[in-house]
């Protein structure tokens, strides 16, 4: 089925709201944290970790709940819509800590609004991300919807990140500054609601007037719902390789400040150069995603994207660690902004492959247990979207503190040891990147490709035909 141009920009549009607060949270958060609330890396970290773990025990009931959901507004809007007024509070409230508190305090205000946050952006981008499946059942079209979706992870980052740094933190210090943070909080909230609501008013009449899956016969648990997902296996593999890839990139943007500051020692005017050069390579990476999924499988288009970026990161910080790159030389700047260009592009690449496979996945679970589940594929799936901002932020933090780490106190011109910068440079060089490069023999693995992917829409059209379950108002299907 295809799907008029209009749809796929007002869709598309509420990926933005991922993206913004993926931007700033993985951008700033842990830089705020531990250079400018004086938190140690081990407990910025964990604040990461621990809502990562409530968001995920919560992410596969939220999908389950999505799927099952019956109203006169269909399966998705509702969900989508009561997250955003949570996000936006949060959002304010994360850069904006109160004074002279102790440390204990801060740690729980900090994590109990991020938890907000990730839940409120589970509860708002799981029943999102489970339109792409519904909007469309053409294996090329969810190509297609997918890199819509990809453009507004670029107009997102650049929402955020641009006014940031051209105005928020432009002036020499602004980024040890707390007042600055006040007002990014503020943007945050206001993008968050922007593009959300958007994309929910933009979708409205095309989300409700979906077909509502018939109700199983006998309606499974939630935990046979979960274990059918690991049964499927074109599932296990490409779910195993995306949390790799993810949680190596988060690992690498949690600590991207502390590089570009202590190991690269980027003047203060370039600085800001890597992160923005990052939505122009997130643009041509949904170019060439357009591009090169209509000649090559989506499972050699993630791989591709893998290798290049693993290959990069390694490769021009061992250049640098055995000297021949000069920290803060022209050439180091060129090879970081450089840095910024391909995990902006590839991030898109892999970006389009993953939600197109997961979106083929579920038509495989269709054909192989006979029921349909789009918002748990996208919830498995989000988890380890998650992990590169839990997982990978809890490993920069306590690498950070275990390399022994310390800001400089604030308006000194005092740096860090020579050791331990070098120290900085080989977490956010190499250890992010042997993490997503671990992920290419699973990804080897995944089975569905064109041909596949048009034997399971034969074997599911050729499925004796239902008449499809009357729509209640606002009534959820009880739940097991």
């Amino acid at each position: 089925m295809q799907i008029g141009v209009p749809i796929k920009l007002l869709y598309g549009s509420g990926q933005a709201v991922d993206a913004v607060v993926q931007a700033v949270i993985n951008t700033f958060l842990l830089f705020y944290l531990t250079a400018v609330c004086g938190m140690s890396g081990g407990a910025a970290g964990s604040i990461f970790l621990v809502s990562l773990v409530v968001d995920g025990l919560l992410d596969p009931y939220i999908g389950r709940l999505s799927d099952n959901w019956r109203s006169s507004w269909g399966r998705r809007l509702p969900f989508m819509l009561v997250a955003l007024p949570p996000m936006m509070i949060a959002a304010a409230l994360i850069f904006n800590l109160p004074s002279n508190r102790s440390d204990a305090f801060l740690y729980i205000y900090v994590l109990l609004l991020n938890i907000v946050l990730r839940v409120g952006l589970s509860v708002f981008a799981l029943p999102h991300s489970a339109l792409t499946a519904e909007l469309t059942d053409d294996y090329s079209e969810r190509s297609v919807l997918s890199s819509f979706r990809a453009l507004f992870i670029v107009l997102g980052t650049a929402a955020a990140l641009l006014p940031a740094f051209a105005f928020l933190f432009a002036a020499d210090g602004a980024l040890q500054s707390k007042p600055p943070y006040q007002w990014l909080g503020l943007l945050t909230a206001c993008l968050i609601g922007g593009f959300g609501l958007t994309c929910v008013s933009g979708i409205f009449r095309k989300a409700r007037s979906l077909p509502v899956p018939e109700r199983a016969t006998e309606e499974t648990g939630f935990f046979a719902d979960l274990l059918q997902l690991f049964r499927n296996p074109s599932f296990v593999p490409m779910f195993l390789g995306a949390v790799l890839v993810l949680v190596g990139q988060g690992a690498t943007t949690a600590i991207n400040l502390h590089a570009y500051r202590y190991f690269w020692e980027l003047p203060a005017a370039y600085m800001q150069l890597p992160l923005l050069i990052l939505p122009v390579g997130m643009l041509l990476g949904t170019l060439a995603a357009g591009l090169l999924l209509v000649r090559i499988e989506k499972r050699d288009g993630v791989i591709g994207a893998v290798a290049v970026l693993g290959a990069y990161q390694i490769l021009i910080t061992l250049l640098a660690v055995a000297g021949m790159v000069q920290p803060g030389s022209i050439a180091a700047v060129a090879l970081v902004a450089g840095s910024g260009l391909l995990f902006g592009a590839c991030g898109a690449l892999c970006f389009v492959c993953f939600y197109s496979m997961i979106a083929d996945a579920v038509d495989e679970h269709d054909h192989l247990f006979g029921v349909r589940r789009e918002a748990l594929y996208a919830a498995a799936l989000m988890i380890g979207a998650k992990a590169a901002t839990g997982i990978g932020a809890f490993l920069s933090g306590l690498g950070l503190q275990l390399v022994g780490f310390t800001a400089p106190a604030k308006g000194s011109t005092a740096t860090i040891p020579a050791d331990t910068a070098t120290a900085v440079g080989l977490l956010w060089g190499l250890g992010g990147a042997l993490v997503v490069l671990a992920a290419i023999p699973f990804l080897y693995r995944y089975r569905i490709d064109q041909a596949r992917h048009a034997e399971i829409l034969a074997s599911l059209a050729a499925r004796p035909s239902a008449t499809p379950s009357p729509v209640p108002i606002i009534a959820p299907l009880a739940q097991n």
